[in-house]
Formats: structure tokens, C-alpha cells, sequence
């Protein structure tokens, strides 16, 4: 089926004509929207979803406003629904963003699974930085449209079931959210040993390609290569990997339900998810040694915010040295480094090096990045990680 094309001066002239039947909505329930006379439905209810507003602009056109759930918030407007039409046509979505600007190009997917990213020929952004326009196919089956991969609560706890399979990994709920839904950990090696890593990761609900990194990485440390092997009867290391489920499956953009940005509360720690994950890393601290904390994340590029080398950490140097190693590991991959002293904002990585001496190191991953690199890589990164704690677990 052919896109459309040129459709910006029959729009406008279709609204002009039109004049009040352009807004015409029929609202089937919350969080869905019908139009007869396209025999075009949105849906978003269900987990993730987020569409504040839908109208009809026009014959196929359709007017959808994406809201966040409180302001000020981070400029990450995240969106997510499904749309399906009677008899397959071309529709065009013309979406505004309240309060933030357009960050992603979207993703669609025919099951909610598998995604690929809506082509730059159907995808047009403006005419204000808020604004984009999205050509769609549709027809009776739906079709998701979203800002990234889902990456949902129980997509995440599938895959932590499954590596609680593994005879060396545990799953544990130590906690719930301000919604009452668990806070699990997946304990990968044996507890008691005395040598501790901790990783942690979606505290920002958009940011799955945070969690894809963080889902490979985990998998590399429970691999069953010699390396893993010996590493996990050496070290500990306790996984966090959904700190903000709430968000997560609410469509957030950035916040939990107490409309905080969990990763700017490591410190007073009024949010019980923040405060609960605190407890855990420092009950560790007193059953051993903490080497490293880990923070997976998403950005516009790929980036690890670090201290700088100077400042004092044990494992010495364990930076600067597992940056090199990746780099030389991943020859065609540049490694992005930002080194922060003081950091304004009191952030997990930051909280852990002062409360505990330890490197603390913000990974983060672009939203664009291919996926196949970025699995490459945090494969990469897991076994360099791996081979230097061995080298340093003895090291003061």
C-alpha cells in the first residue's frame, strides 16, 4: 500500500471545509477513541500506553496530543497506543507533545514484541519542536505505534524467571512501590561470598534501551563461559533491574507515581522504591566488600559518566582501566567517557562512590543505537568488567 504524499494543503483545506466536523470524536471509554466515518479506532489501554487526546482533523486525519503525568519533567515525552481501521487505508497522525519536544521517531509493531522503526519517508517532524507527523498503514489488524520497544514490568520479570532457572541465580521481591507492585532483585553467584557488585537500572521509564544493555549484560555474568564460571565463584553481584515499575507500565516520562525522578533522590530518599534499593546495596556493604555500582540508562548517544580518575575509588583506577579495555575489545565502537567531580544532581552513581569509596558509573545507552551493537558491546563490557575484578579482588 502507497504512503501518502502531499497531504499538508488537503489537510488544511479539508479543515476548512469541514470547519466543526473536523473534531468530531466518538469516545468508545477511557483511553480509546472511535471515528464511524473512517472506521478508525485508538486504543491506549493497556500497560505502557500513553495518549492523552485524540480528534479527527480531518477524512484519515487524526490530531493526538501526548501530556506527561506532572510538570516540570525531563524532556522525554514518551507515547504509546494502537490503531487499527476497518479496511486497510493510509491515515496520518499529526502529534504534539505538551510539555516537552520530540525525542523519539517512533517504532511500530503488528504483536507488541517485535518492532522496527517507522521509516524516515512516513515520518516528518514540525513545524514546532513539540510537533511530528506520522504516515501509517492500518487495518483490521491493529497496529502498536510507540516511542521505543515496550520493554513492559512483565516483560522484565519473564526474563528474570527465567534466568532464576540458572542453579546460581535467586529472585527475591524485598519490596513494593508506591502501586503496590514488587521490587525484585535477581542475586547472580553465591551470596556469601564477600566480594559484591551491584547493578541497577530503569529508574526513567522511556529508557529501554537501558534495559535491553542491562538485560545482555546480566546475561554475559550468568553465561556459561569459563570466565563467568570463575567469576561467579568469586564475586556476588545483585541486580536491580526495574526500580521504577510504576512509571514503567503507567506511560511515564520520567517520574514514579510520586511525580519524582527516582534517579535525583539517592540521598533524601523519600521515594520507598529509591529508598528500598538503597537498603539492599547497603546491606551488602555489611556483609562484605562492594567493588562496583552500575546504573543502566538512555540517552541521545552512548555514554559512561564516571569520576574523574583522580578522585579517590577502590578498586584504583578500575575506570579508566575497563574503558581501555573495552575500547580495545570493541575496536570499532567509540567509547564515550564524561568525568563529573561534583555532579549537581544526586544521582545513584554519585551516591554510591561517596557512600561507599567504590567506582560509580552511569551507563548509558542512545536511543538510536543499533540493538545488535548494543547487545555486542554490553556483552563486551560484562566480560572486560569480569577478567579486571578478577585481576583487582585482592587489591586494596
Amino acid at each position: 500500500m502507497r504512503s501518502l504524499i502531499s497531504w499538508r494543503g488537503f489537510l488544511l483545506a479539508a479543515c476548512l471545509v469541514l470547519g466543526a466536523a473536523c473534531s468530531r470524536t466518538e469516545k468508545v471509554k477511557e483511553n480509546q477513541w472511535t471515528f464511524a466515518e473512517d472506521g478508525v479506532e485508538f486504543d491506549a489501554d493497556f500497560l505502557r500506553a500513553r495518549l492523552s487526546q485524540c480528534e479527527r482533523i480531518g477524512p484519515g486525519q487524526y490530531g493526538v496530543v501526548i501530556r506527561p503525568e506532572n510538570l516540570p519533567v525531563n524532556d522525554s515525552p514518551w507515547f504509546a497506543f494502537k490503531v487499527k481501521a476497518a479496511q486497510e487505508r493510509n491515515i496520518v497522525v499529526r502529534l504534539r507533545c505538551q510539555g516537552g519536544s520530540v525525542r523519539y521517531r517512533p517504532k511500530i509493531s503488528l504483536d507488541g514484541t517485535h518492532w522496527v522503526q517507522l521509516p524516515a519517508e512516513s515520518y516528518e517532524t514540525g513545524p514546532g519542536e513539540n510537533e511530528c507527523t506520522l504516515r501509517l498503514e492500518v487495518g483490521p489488524q491493529s497496529l502498536w505505534v510507540a516511542a521505543q520497544e515496550l520493554v513492559s514490568t512483565d516483560e522484565m520479570m519473564a526474563w528474570a524467571h527465567t534466568l532464576e532457572r540458572l542453579p546460581f541465580v535467586t529472585y527475591r521481591e524485598f519490596a513494593r512501590s508506591i502501586n503496590h507492585r514488587p521490587l525484585f532483585r535477581l542475586d547472580v553467584g553465591d551470596e556469601k561470598s564477600k566480594r559484591h557488585v551491584s547493578i541497577i537500572g530503569r529508574q526513567h521509564p522511556p529508557e529501554t534501551t537501558g534495559s535491553l544493555a542491562l538485560m545482555r549484560f546480566v546475561e554475559e555474568l550468568a553465561g556459561d563461559s569459563e570466565l563467568a564460571r570463575k567469576f561467579r565463584q568469586e564475586f556476588h553481584v545483585m541486580v536491580i533491574p526495574l526500580i521504577n515499575p510504576d512509571g514503567v507500565d503507567a506511560g511515564h516520562w520520567r517520574h514514579n507515581l510520586g511525580h519524582v525522578d527516582l534517579n535525583r533522590d539517592w540521598g533524601p530518599f523519600e521515594q520507598p522504591e529509591t529508598r528500598a534499593a538503597a537498603e539492599e546495596i547497603t546491606a551488602l556493604s555489611k556483609t562484605g566488600r562492594l567493588f562496583l555500582h552500575l546504573d543502566f540508562h538512555s540517552t541521545a548517544e552512548d555514554v559512561f559518566y564516571t569520576q574523574p580518575d583522580d578522585e579517590p575509588a577502590s578498586p584504583a583506577m578500575f575506570t579508566v582501566r575497563w574503558l581501555q579495555r573495552l575500547r580495545g575489545r570493541v575496536p570499532d565502537y567509540k567509547v564515550n567517557r564524561e568525568a563529573s567531580r561534583t555532579p549537581k544532581l544526586v544521582t545513584s552513581a554519585y551516591w554510591a562512590h561517596h557512600a561507599f569509596g567504590i567506582p560509580g558509573i552511569t551507563y548509558e545507552i542512545g536511543d538510536n543505537t543499533d540493538r545488535a551493537q548494543l547487545k555486542r558491546v554490553a556483552a563486551s563490557a560484562a566480560q572486560e568488567m569480569m577478567i579486571l575484578l578478577l585481576e583487582l579482588k585482592d587489591a586494596p
